[in-house]
Formats: C-alpha cells, structure tokens, sequence
C-alpha cells in the first residue's frame, strides 16, 4: 500500500492509504510506499449502548514505522505504545478515487468534466423518471410560486436552491432567486429575467434571478445587489431532494 496525506484549508488532516501509487494520478506531495495498514472497521466505529464514543485515533508501529493501526480510543493506543499519527485515516484503490468521492473540486480538469458528463447523464435518466408535481389546486400566488419552484428543481439538477420573495412584489408578480454554481457568476447585481406563466387561468409575471452560492452571501450582506425592489425578508425556499 502507500500513503498520501492530505491538508485540507479547514484544518483537516486526511492520512489517505491507496492500493495505486498516488503519484500516477498527479498527486505531488510525500508519499510512503510498502506500508501495512490494520484497520478494523466495524471494531473502530461501533458505538454498542453503555460504552464511549469511537476516537478512531491512528498510530504507527514502534517495531515497525511502515505499519499502521487505527485503535477505537486513544488508551489503546497509548497501551499498545504505537506512536500517535495526526489525521483520519481513509482507503481507497487510488488517489483518483479518494478525490473522486471527498474532494471532485481538486479533480484534474479534464476528469473534472468526464464527472459532471457523468452527473448529467444520470440527471437526465432521474428526471425521465420523475413525477411532475401535482398543478396548483388554486390560482393563489403562493401555491403557483410553489409548484413553479418544484418544477424547476425537477428540469435542472444544476439548481440547488429556490428562493421565493414576495415581500414586496405586485399582486401579479412572482419572484424567484435559483442559487446554481454551475454559473460563472456576476460580479454586479442579480439580474431577473422575465417570464409569461399562465397557470389554470391565472396569469402572473415570473422573474427570475440566478445566483451562485458566493453571490448569494453577498447579498445577504448587501441586499442592494438584488433587483430593484427585491427583499430577502419573508423568503421561502425550496431545496433540491427535499
């Protein structure tokens, strides 16, 4: 086996043991190669009633410094007299998997993309199976902006979140903030685009502004960078899978 680790920008250290050389996937930092690894799963991070929390501290052998244990509780290691090794230990067959599943922002670009190609494809097969929502029983504003919402979180998987701000609006108008960062993002004000939407009848304005989860922050701190007129107070959101 060999082991990679990995300085994440929060502080955290992952000690990350692959059956492939990591360095063929581009990793760059120090990597130690023909290290054992005993790791008992299911004996470290079980939690039966009545006993203490699993630490799943890892440590080093004091015969040998290429094996590793990860023990349930520091005492453990401490008895077994293995030297403490900072970090969560992970397994994975290569350093392409590891980034693959915790960390697809540091993926290289070109594998990066074959991801999303990936995504989008398994996005397309869900949304073929998917049920549309049920359409508004009334024309109320508040049950057409919901079913709205659902709809477009159900056509693009790339929206995470919608926003519903009424606070303010005209009777005959519906706003919605899509927070997707998919986008390249702005560096000004949100923009709303307008829409016709007649729904059974009832006919409303549809504006929408798309944002990107930074722009969203911003505006939180700065209000003034939604449309005119726009408020974020009495919100309503919809997220996607809930």
């Amino acid at each position: 086996m060999f082991l990679a680790e990995d300085n994440r920008p929060d502080a955290t250290i992952y000690l990350v043991f692959t059956w492939e050389d990591p360095r063929k996937a581009g990793y760059e930092g120090r990597v130690v190669a023909d290290v054992t690894l005993d790791y008992d799963i299911e004996a470290v991070h079980s939690w039966p009633d009545g006993t203490d929390p699993p630490e799943a501290c890892v440590g080093r052998s004091p015969h040998d410094p290429k094996h590793f244990k990860v023990f349930r509780h520091r005492r453990e290691l401490q008895s077994a007299r293995y030297q403490p090794v900072p970090g969560a230990a992970v397994v994975f067959g290569s350093w392409k998997d590891y980034l693959k599943l915790l960390h697809p922002e540091d993926l290289p670009d070109e594998e990066w993309y074959l991801q999303l190609d990936r995504y989008d494809e398994a996005s397309r097969l869900r949304r073929q199976k998917a049920e549309a929502p049920a359409p508004p029983k009334t024309g109320s504003r508040d049950e057409v902006a919901a079913w709205v919402a659902r709809r477009h979180l159900i056509a693009d998987s790339t929206i995470r979140e919608v926003w519903y701000l009424p606070r303010a609006a005209p009777p005959e108008e519906i706003r919605l903030l899509e927070l997707n960062d998919r986008l390249a993002g702005a560096e000004s004000k949100a923009e709303a685009i307008d829409f016709g939407l007649d729904v059974e009848g009832a006919q409303y304005r549809l504006f929408v502004a798309d944002v990107t989860s930074d722009e969203l922050d911003q505006i939180k701190r700065d209000p003034s960078r939604l449309p005119s007129g726009w408020s974020l107070d009495d919100n309503r959101i919809w997220r996607r899978g809930a």
